[in-house]
């Protein structure tokens, strides 16, 4: 069974939020795989904290993703403000004699850094045309969760559950591994509020996330985080 026919059969999608499947992503070659760490919205951190806890395992992933595809170069990319973590992946990268394949960029700790076109133009200098892709230009894009869960899925465990980051104007702001089907409002109590009447709750980052207008929903492979904030917050007013 090639990479390909498990990373479908583990169901690995795109975790940063498009929820892509990831077998199309690498059913071309490209010159490059970029792993992108640098997680574009604030108060998300689902990325930076699992390259800190999985830091060979996600190397792994990148890597046998990079030489499915027949990259010449696998590439993270990181805000330069994740010093511990930029630490400890270089340190992985050199325990894994991989120098010679994978390097860390760092990028600016600013918005949009982390947008995939971004992030391609960033760390590789190629600029993807408008209305087009990654693959494009050469490239191809996958995120830290996705890597992870590649790597995963070579060892025979298929994606199940997926990582998340509650946040906001709550008592205890922090970031889990749930269930995938697991209800909505169950993952949102866990940040210490029991009743929310006058809360708002934001699917996703303050950047692009919308204002959630029913919690009754489920946790999908693709649910990157939540942000609780008061009704009157002028982020909530303004979207």
């Amino acid at each position: 069974m090639t990479l390909l026919d498990i990373v479908k059969k583990s169901g690995i999608v795109g975790a940063g939020g498009a929820g892509f499947p990831t077998h199309i992503k690498l059913q071309g070659k490209a010159d490059y795989i970029l792993l992108n760490g640098a997680e574009c919205e604030p108060l998300l951190r689902v990325d930076q904290q699992l390259m800190e806890i999985f830091p060979a395992e996600i190397i792994k992933g990148l890597e046998a993703a990079g030489r499915f595809i027949g990259a010449e170069k696998g590439i993270i990319g990181i805000k330069n403000k994740h010093k511990k973590v930029i630490s400890i992946l270089n340190e992985t990268i050199k325990s894994l004699n991989l120098e010679d394949f994978i390097e860390i960029k760092e990028m600016a700790d600013v918005y949009p850094a982390g947008d995939e076109q971004v992030l391609v133009y960033e760390l590789t200098g190629r600029v993807v045309p408008e209305m087009n892709i990654p693959i494009s230009v050469g490239c191809v894009v996958i995120n830290s969760e996705t890597a992870l869960n590649v790597y995963n899925a070579l060892e025979g465990n298929p994606v199940t559950h997926t990582y998340i980051t509650v946040a906001g104007d709550i008592p205890n702001p922090k970031t889990m591994k749930v269930p995938v089907g697991t209800p909505i409002e169950e993952v949102l109590k866990t940040s210490g509020i029991e009743s929310f009447e006058d809360y708002s709750v934001i699917d996703g980052g303050p950047m692009m996330g919308p204002v959630m207008e029913d919690l009754n929903g489920f946790v999908t492979k693709k649910t990157k985080g939540f942000i609780i904030l008061k009704k009157d917050h002028h982020l909530i007013k303004r979207k």
